[in-house]
C-alpha cells in the first residue's frame, strides 16, 4: 500500500505545482497589463473645452490674442498637470499648468535678435561660423535658459544657456548617416 500512497502523494503535488505555476502566470499577466495602462496614461490628449476652467481663465488672461492649437493631460508623480501649445503670432508657446491654472513651465519661441546680449554673445563666440535653427526660452519658475538648434557645419547642436550666457548643455548630434555607426560604436563600448 505504500507504493499507492506514494503516487497520489506525487499526483497531489503535481497538481499543487501545476496551480501555483498558473497563479504566477495570472499574477505575471496583470503586471504587464497594469505597466501598459500605466504608460498609456501618459500623456492624453484632451480638447481645449476639457482644460479646467483655472486653466483657460489663465491662460486668455496671460495670452488674450493667442490661438490654442493642442492640449494634453498626463500624471507626472502622482500630479496631474495640463499642457496648452498655443501659437501668438509668430510665437509658438507651450504651457505646462496644475489644475489650479498656476504655471509651471513655459517654453516659447524667440527671435536671434531679442536674446539677452549675454546669451548672444556667448552664442556668437561658441558657434561663429553656426547658423540658429530654432531658438526658445524655457521659464520655470524663477529660472530662465535659451535653448536652441545650431548647425555648425556638418553637426547639430542643441544648447542650453543660462542668462549669463554660460552653456548649461550641449548635445551635439550628426547627420542620420553616420549617427547610427556611432551609436553602435558608443553602444559597443559600454
Amino acid at each position: 500500500m505504500p507504493e499507492v500512497h506514494d503516487y497520489v502523494e506525487r499526483e497531489e503535488m503535481k497538481k499543487l505545482r501545476f496551480s501555483l505555476c498558473t497563479e504566477l502566470a495570472f499574477v505575471l499577466v496583470l503586471l504587464i497589463c497594469a505597466t501598459v495602462v500605466a504608460g498609456a496614461q501618459g500623456d492624453q490628449k484632451i480638447k481645449a473645452k476639457d482644460l479646467p476652467a483655472a486653466i483657460n481663465a489663465a491662460f486668455q488672461k496671460a495670452y488674450p490674442n493667442a490661438k490654442i492649437k493642442g492640449t494634453s493631460k498626463e500624471v507626472e508623480n502622482g500630479k496631474t498637470i495640463f499642457e496648452v501649445e498655443s501659437v501668438d503670432g509668430k510665437i509658438t508657446r507651450d504651457l505646462l499648468y496644475n489644475a489650479d491654472g498656476t504655471v509651471i513651465e513655459i517654453e516659447e519661441t524667440i527671435a536671434v535678435k531679442a536674446l539677452p546680449s549675454e546669451v548672444a554673445n556667448a552664442l556668437k563666440k561658441g558657434f561663429p561660423k553656426g547658423k540658429v535653427m530654432k531658438s526658445e526660452k524655457l521659464t520655470k519658475g524663477e529660472a530662465i535658459q535659451y535653448e536652441m538648434v545650431i548647425l555648425s557645419g556638418k553637426e547639430q547642436h542643441e544648447v542650453v544657456f543660462d542668462t549669463r550666457g554660460a552653456i548649461v548643455k550641449d548635445t551635439k548630434k550628426t547627420p542620420k548617416a553616420k549617427e547610427g555607426k556611432e551609436e553602435k560604436e558608443e553602444n559597443e563600448k559600454d
